[in-house]
């Protein structure tokens, strides 16, 4: 018998520290990097490099790009002791290599251990779930501080359920 999973808030996952405003890069694999950087001294990660190949090792299976200025890159990776987001937004776009969805201005970046299958695919789908909102999304793209952008993700979580 497998013991209940609680729920996952995606706000509860949100640091201010791992949460970048102003991304520089322009081309998909440096905003991976650019965005992946905030998470390079958090102790829940035991190899940053291993990480980093793995998101883009995911990336290359699946572009993650959704549409609507968004992309998700994830992966479900040994190198992660608990659920991470990393977060970046970029005021020109990024180019996600993905012809249909054009470019990319809302990176949520996903790193989750290999055995929290279902927590994986509740964040995944629920961050996607709450970024379809034309609304949720122009407040996270004019959002002036991290702490805003949290708070606007608490808000529309709070809206779903």
């Amino acid at each position: 018998m497998s013991k209940p999973t609680k729920a996952v808030s995606l706000a509860g996952l949100l640091k201010p520290e791992a949460i970048n405003l102003n991304l520089q890069a322009t081309q998909k694999t440096a905003a991976l990097r650019e965005v992946a950087s905030l998470l390079v001294q958090n102790k829940s990660i035991t190899n940053f490099d291993a990480f980093f190949h793995e998101i883009l090792e995911r990336e290359r299976v699946s572009n993650t790009a959704l549409g609507h200025d968004v992309a998700i890159p994830h992966a479900r990776t040994e190198q992660c002791s608990e659920i991470l987001i990393a977060v970046g937004r970029s005021a020109n776009g990024v180019d996600f290599e993905s012809r249909e969805n054009g470019l990319v201005r809302l990176i949520f970046l996903i790193g989750t251990p290999k055995q929290m299958v279902t927590e994986y695919l509740r964040v995944v789908g629920n961050l996607a779930r709450l970024l379809r909102r034309d609304e949720t999304r122009q407040q996270l793209l004019e959002a002036p501080d991290a702490a805003t952008f949290i708070r606007i993700i608490a808000e529309a979580e709070t809206a779903m359920t």
